[in-house]
């Protein structure tokens, strides 16, 4: 099962287009995706979404080779992610914690751990895949403001693993590469995106920003499981 998350900053159709060119791909999970009437879904992918704004929410595409299916115990009320159901042994939940006008909410630390405690009991009935731009950047340090280590300990409490620093063996914060360009500087780099996992991984690939043409202020990250 391979998933390749990518935050596409604005939404546009060759941004969509660069996506499916990765044809063995099983899922997409694509923040600040346009919804189903601002973009073209491919043939063979099934297309769902939530947002606040018809240009820029959550996507995931999922390819009709799998069987897919929203749960009935998604929790429409949690904006920023959606689980899907793959094969009936996986379970994709695809998370963007954002923040929103007038929201109750203003940090994206408690904001992802909402969708996490909700989604707890169900993440251990499967093989889980939590991934996406989780807007916290990591660090090795445990204090000071936005320390992520809550997401961090909660997702080990739980028997999930980062991708990235168990397949690469690197740690919080000494990230070998980025996953995010501030405001597209080069010189203003920030490690954000991830995926935590329960499964064995069977591989798992962070893009350089030269390989997508720099579409976007991040880069994907794709993680194959067993």
């Amino acid at each position: 099962m391979k998933i390749l998350s990518y935050n596409i900053s604005w939404s546009k159709q060759f941004k969509i287009d660069w996506l499916f060119r990765h044809k063995d791909t099983s899922a997409f999970v694509v923040p600040e995706c346009g919804n189903a009437n601002n973009i073209v879904v491919p043939d063979g992918y099934h297309f769902y979404w939530v947002g606040n704004y018809d240009i820029k929410g959550l996507g995931v595409f999922v390819s009709n080779k799998h069987k897919h299916e929203i749960p009935s115990w998604a929790n429409n009320n949690l904006n920023f992610a959606i689980p899907v159901i793959l094969d009936d042994e996986y379970l994709l939940l695809a998370v963007w914690p954002t923040k929103v006008k007038d929201g109750a909410n203003d940090s994206y630390i408690d904001i992802l751990l909402e969708i996490l405690e909700y989604y707890k009991e169900y993440i251990s009935q499967y093989k889980t895949v939590i991934i996406g731009d989780y807007n916290i950047i990591s660090s090795s340090k445990r204090t000071g403001k936005d320390n992520p280590y809550p997401i961090f300990d909660w997702m080990q409490e739980h028997g999930l693993k980062s991708a990235h620093h168990t397949f690469l063996n690197e740690s919080y914060g000494k990230e070998s590469l980025p996953t995010y360009f501030h405001q597209f500087k080069e010189t203003c780099q920030f490690f954000i995106d991830y995926a935590f996992i329960n499964a064995d991984i069977a591989d798992y690939k962070l893009y350089t920003w030269d390989e997508t043409n720099k579409m976007s202020d991040h880069v994907p990250i794709l993680v194959e499981v067993k």
